[in-house]
């Protein structure tokens, strides 16, 4: 008896193993509910430090997030497990998940439902594969590639979408009217995002450029990198990303420089009005004959394009293959650079920008003197001695152009002792030439004159 008392002492006193029967106090269910989650993060923190070992070993950035996220998923499950338990929350658990429960006919529902989107999802498949197909034949571009099988996933998923509806006993006629309710009510609400769809299908129907095409769109230039239903978006020269709303891509003109596959260039020189144009013409074209940067057809050709004030200008036209900025850059440094020296080896002079400066008589008005005569004798009450002939070559009572004091302020009056400056108010002048006149001293004050008076 004594060794079955042991066994069943042994048997109480054995640790239960079901977590449903554990009890834990308040302090207990805290502390362990911390402890779980510092173990979420600490695990969510060491998977994704391993991502970028992981990338470079495995070299599928795919692959390794979809490992990351499936741990990060599996310890989290763990974890709300864990704190059902802790917490004692089975009943209300199971509560939550009773619709789960499914009959004969919620099963068969179900079968139908995963045929009905497993038969889309294959045909826009093979639909996606014969898109792709057209694609590398040059049938169609990668844009409307694109475009192409997002609208064949709609016809097919919309047509399954609305089976599976009436399956549930969905009416998809009211579906159908409230739609058209609410689309009337988006598309009041969005018109300028609707007409950007709009004019992403006329995009895709018009093709007036495709991806990795030089263009110019409403002063913006540089390479296409892509074009979906809503944006086209434009990498510039800067390498600046700019996004343009389709809609405002069909309201400005295009430019495309890579439609044609060739493009041309003009550049302007100028030379001497002494060289003989003709020499110069044909020196600039058989330097540009000889590029490897520019097509022998057509031909770079030299036009007059003006005469200028310092030269006569010359175009020189020439045309680049396949154009890119940097195939347009290369060939017009090259250009200009072959012309540049055959000038000179030639003797084309390219002249700095000149300025002929030429005297002319005026008559009837002011004229600027290259010397200032002396007004003598400014104190024997002549009146004519305030007034200085412009004229230096002119005799004293020769025709010249005179200007007086009271209009002239650049005049010099000499009293004999010092030579004062020019005064500015009209007032002075007129009394400094009554002074004048009355033999005063030019040193005294002058007053101004009160011009409501005058």
């Amino acid at each position: 008896m004594g060794a079955v008392d042991a066994a069943g002492l042994l048997l109480q006193t054995e640790p239960q193993l079901d977590p449903w029967t554990w009890t834990l106090s308040r302090t207990e269910q805290y502390l362990v509910s911390a402890g779980l989650l510092a173990l979420f993060l600490v695990t969510a923190a060491f998977v994704y430090a391993l991502g970028r070992p992981l990338k470079r070993r495995i070299q599928d950035d795919e692959v390794v997030e979809a490992i990351q996220s499936l741990t990060i998923s599996l310890t989290g499950l763990g974890v709300a497990f864990a704190l059902v338990v802790v917490w004692r929350l089975r009943d209300e658990v199971a509560t939550a998940f009773t619709f789960v429960r499914l009959g004969p006919t919620d099963g068969v529902r179900l079968l139908v439902t995963a045929a009905a989107f497993g038969a889309a999802f294959t045909v826009t498949r093979i639909t996606k594969r014969a898109i792709r197909r057209g694609s590398e034949a040059d049938a169609i571009t990668a844009h409307q590639k694109e475009v192409a099988h997002h609208v064949i996933q709609i016809l097919v998923f919309a047509p399954a979408a609305l089976f599976v509806l009436a399956l549930y006993g969905v009416n998809p006629q009211n579906l159908l009217i409230g739609a058209g309710a609410a689309g009337i009510v988006l598309g009041l609400a969005a018109r300028q995002t609707l007409g950007a769809v709009v004019a992403g299908f006329v995009l895709l129907i018009s093709r007036p450029f495709e991806v990795n095409d030089w263009v110019v769109i409403d002063q913006e230039e540089g390479v296409v990198t892509d074009i979906s239903i809503f944006n086209t978006e434009i990498r510039t020269f800067d390498n600046e990303v700019v996004v343009i709303p389709n809609d405002e891509v069909t309201k400005n003109n295009i430019i495309n420089r890579s439609r044609n596959g060739k493009l041309r260039i003009q550049v302007d020189v100028g030379v001497d009005y002494d060289i003989e144009i003709a020499r110069a013409m044909e020196l600039a074209r058989d330097a540009m004959h000889v590029l490897d940067e520019v097509l022998d057809e057509p031909q770079p050709d030299v036009v007059i394009d003006e005469l200028g004030a310092s030269s006569v200008v010359l175009t020189l036209r020439f045309w680049i293959p396949d154009p890119t900025i940097e195939r347009k850059w290369a060939a017009q440094n090259a250009v200009i650079d072959a012309v540049k020296n055959a000038f000179q080896e030639d003797g084309v002079k390219i002249p700095f920008p000149q300025r002929e400066l030429m005297a002319r008589e005026e008559t009837g008005g002011f004229q600027l003197a290259e010397k200032r005569r002396e007004v003598g004798a400014a104190g024997n009450g002549d009146p004519d001695a305030a007034v200085r002939q412009v004229d230096p070559d002119a005799e004293e009572d020769g025709p010249g152009t005179h200007m007086s004091a009271v209009t002239d302020p650049t005049v010099e009056i000499d009293d004999g002792d010092s030579t004062l400056q020019p005064r500015t108010t009209e007032g002075e002048y007129i009394a400094a030439i009554e002074r004048v006149e009355g033999g005063s001293e030019l040193s005294d004050p002058v007053e101004p004159m009160d011009r409501n008076h005058d």
